[in-house]
């Protein structure tokens, strides 16, 4: 039989465990951030054509939204208007709004690509503060990234939506897949071009997308070079 005096012990060690954690995610943290979109950049490169895969995925989506809530949260006017570009992208997700379907795309993209850009200057702002900890700036470098490589890869689908066949996939429209396939390999793009390796199966036709693949390989290249540099000499001053 257990003893009734465990119970009290395990209680107050819960409540410890919690507050730990809570010491760490709070309103305005990127931990949650950082989980939301790798899990999301697993799911969009698995290209799962299938209920289920476009469930998840719309799980995934929700995630990355909700995580950037958070972010905000630390302010409530910009969490009352994140509120709001939120639900009106899910509005657009879900197609409940009658539109036509480009224009919903459109839409849905174009609002997506603002919210996510705000969320990542929230981010940057936090990582060059001078009192955020190491440890909060390398999480949330981490989380730029991979912040980056979603809003560009919503630039390049939104271009190819207004455009089909700006890109060309190994000769083959890119709008001509399922949505499932475009969104994998425009991640899969975004993430060769910021990182400035470019393989070349993915080749950017029309103007307007070779000028977003262009900006992406130049902020790619800032974006290494300022973060690493000022994440090395936070390091370097607080060891002298």
């Amino acid at each position: 039989m257990s003893n009734p005096e465990d119970s009290p012990h395990a209680s107050s060690r819960s409540r410890q465990m919690l507050q730990r954690v809570g010491m760490h995610v709070r309103p305005g943290s990127f931990e949650l951030l950082l989980a939301a979109t790798l899990f999301l950049y697993v799911l969009n490169g698995l290209a799962v054509d299938s209920p289920f895969g476009a469930a998840l995925v719309m799980l995934g989506r929700v995630a990355v939204l909700a995580a950037g809530l958070y972010v905000l949260s630390a302010n409530h006017p910009t969490l009352y208007l994140g509120l709001f570009m939120v639900g009106c992208i899910v509005l657009f997700e879900l197609r409940v709004v009658p539109l036509n379907p480009v224009t919903g795309l459109v839409l849905r993209d174009g609002l997506t690509v603002g919210f996510v850009l705000w969320v990542l200057v929230i981010v940057l702002r936090e990582i060059f503060r001078r009192s955020t900890s190491e440890r909060d700036a390398v999480i949330g470098a981490l989380c730029g990234f991979l912040v980056l490589v979603t809003m560009f890869m919503r630039v390049h689908a939104l271009l190819e939506e207004l455009s089909p066949g700006a890109y060309l996939a190994s000769g083959r429209v890119l709008a001509e897949r399922p949505e499932a396939e475009v969104l994998a390999a425009f991640q899969y793009f975004s993430t060769v071009t910021l990182t400035t390796v470019g393989f070349g199966d993915i080749v950017p036709v029309t103007p307007d997308a070779r000028l977003a693949t262009g900006m992406e390989a130049i902020v790619g290249q800032l974006y290494l070079a300022v973060v690493v540099a000022t994440l090395v000499g936070r390091v370097a001053a607080r060891r002298e």
